[in-house]
């Protein structure tokens, strides 16, 4: 399984902290569950200040990379249904959990719940 999460540029002891905006997110780990190899992509949508269009790049971005899995903390309308209309599930990463390296952890003994609609969290 491959896993997109949206990060911001921060990191804590080398650790990728999880981005609350889905679209405005600088940047996207996508993790190779079978090979554990992670690539770090930029989203050149997050400097525009705006999310429009973030969620076709991201789809975009995604669908060459093979990723099936999402975890997010807050998604809108266009991105969750363009990565559903990809074939891709999200995933709901609890608010106590703050790092991909957790997240991931906690997807796979299957703590998160599957996003089935847009979730707009306060910072959208």
């Amino acid at each position: 399984m491959i896993i997109g999460i949206p990060v911001i540029e921060k990191e804590v002891d080398g650790k990728r902290i999880i981005s609350p905006h889905f679209g405005r997110a600088p940047m996207f780990v996508v993790y190779n569950d079978i090979t554990g190899e992670t690539l770090i992509v930029s989203n050149p949508k997050s400097k525009t200040g705006c999310g429009g269009g973030a969620g076709r790049f991201i789809f975009d971005t995604f669908m060459r990379n093979g990723v099936d899995i999402v975890l997010i903390k807050g998604i809108g309308e266009g991105a969750f249904y363009n990565l559903q209309k990809a074939g891709m599930k999200a995933y709901l990463v609890s608010s106590d959990i703050k790092f991909v390296d957790d997240a991931v952890s906690a997807f796979k003994t299957g703590k998160f719940m599957e996003v089935t609609e847009p979730i707009e969290n306060e910072h959208h």
